[in-house]
């Protein structure tokens, strides 16, 4: 076959491979004479290929039109999207992100599934207590239910299964997203886009004028977001957003620095959940590392969250609400049975369902 097809070909086998592992991202990294492709594959990337230099800007150019990128810019950044399909007859959204090095064009590609069918809140990794403080706090008519969690710790799929969870027809349900991870019927989804302007505050205010009953924010990334997203919770609405924050405790102390007032926290505030994703243990060589074909030798197969669910009760609202410092609400957390996320992560550790080894990784 002609060099061209040649490429198309070797593009096509590497998305048909981290449809097969489902693999998160397809990283594209070139050097001197040759370019790298890893996957990242339950949070750990792995070496899929190499390629020879000649073909990582034929490679990175197809990319680019199909994401409908500019090919001749390559010295800034561009950010696109598109649809991939593989010979299984799977379809997946693609997020393309690329970055100029020394030897080129460095590509990064997030695979977005597009199924909402496992968007359940009862496959979160919940504790049955957790699961029913979470679904207590959804129930209400209104307030503030807030996710926290590093960037990859599963926080999207968190909000988006508390979506499907509230979806019953008889509410107007907006969310404002940056990007739009996963399509849900019913659901009126803002893209946000730096370029026209439509930044998350841009689009907040708007979206109280849309007669909303349910809003959910990708994130909240300032003080004006912040501020626009407590006034819509002390104004009938249920909103639901994600931070940045350690454990639930810790993200009091975000906001505040944020401009939210300790009095705002302690009235709308309904719950704070924080959480952490571990990989699980393959079921089938029980994470010997022996040859296995089920998770290729790494002994793992698949993740699970681990979960702190803080429901702002009474006397949390109360420590709140007198400015109490960040120890005494860990305590008082503690005094009321609300497992932190190194306690959740023991109980899964008691199941043998994870290692001691992948918790510490991954929760300090």
């Amino acid at each position: 076959m002609s060099e061209d097809d040649a490429v198309i070909h070797f593009w096509q086998n590497i998305i048909d491979q981290a449809l097969l592992k489902k693999a998160s991202d397809i990283h594209i990294e070139p050097e001197s004479g040759l370019s790298h492709i890893r996957l990242r594959v339950d949070g750990h990337l792995s070496h899929l290929a190499t390629s020879p230099a000649q073909w990582h800007e034929r490679i990175a150019s197809r990319i680019k039109i199909l994401a409908r990128l500019d090919i001749s810019e390559k010295r800034l950044p561009q950010d696109g999207q598109m649809l991939v399909h593989s010979h299984q007859n799977h379809t997946i959204d693609c997020r393309v992100s690329t970055l100029p090095t020394l030897h080129g064009e460095k590509i990064v590609c997030r695979l977005l599934n597009r199924d909402d069918e496992s968007l359940c809140l009862d496959r979160l990794g919940l504790q049955d207590h957790q699961l029913k403080q979470l679904e207590n706090a959804l129930n209400q008519p209104q307030g503030f239910i807030l996710v926290t969690g590093p960037t990859g710790s599963g926080k999207t799929q968190t909000l988006y299964s508390c979506l499907k969870y509230l979806l019953d027809g008889s509410k107007n349900i907006s969310s404002i997203e940056d990007p739009i991870e996963i399509q849900l019927k019913g659901i009126n989804q803002v893209q946000v886009s730096e370029k026209t302007g439509l930044r998350f505050d841009v689009a907040l205010r708007a979206l109280m004028r849309q007669d909303p009953d349910v809003i959910m924010l990708g994130e909240i990334r300032d003080s004006e977001t912040a501020k626009i997203a407590f006034q819509a919770a002390q104004t009938g609405h249920l909103v639901l957003a994600t931070l940045h924050a350690n454990d639930a405790p810790s993200a009091l102390w975000r906001l505040k620095h944020l401009g939210v007032s300790h009095n705002d926290l302690s009235n709308d505030l309904l719950c704070i959940t924080a959480q952490r994703l571990v990989r699980l243990i393959c079921h089938q060589c029980g994470g010997k590392n022996k040859p296995c074909d089920v998770c290729q030798d790494t002994g793992f197969k698949g993740r699970t969250a681990v979960h702190q669910v803080m429901p702002m009760t009474p006397s949390i609202r109360s420590l709140v609400d007198h400015n109490a410092s960040l120890l005494d609400i860990q305590m008082q957390c503690k005094n009321e049975n609300i497992l932190s996320l190194k306690e959740s992560a023991q109980l899964l550790l008691e199941k043998s369902i994870t290692t001691l080894h992948e918790i510490q990784s991954q929760i300090a």
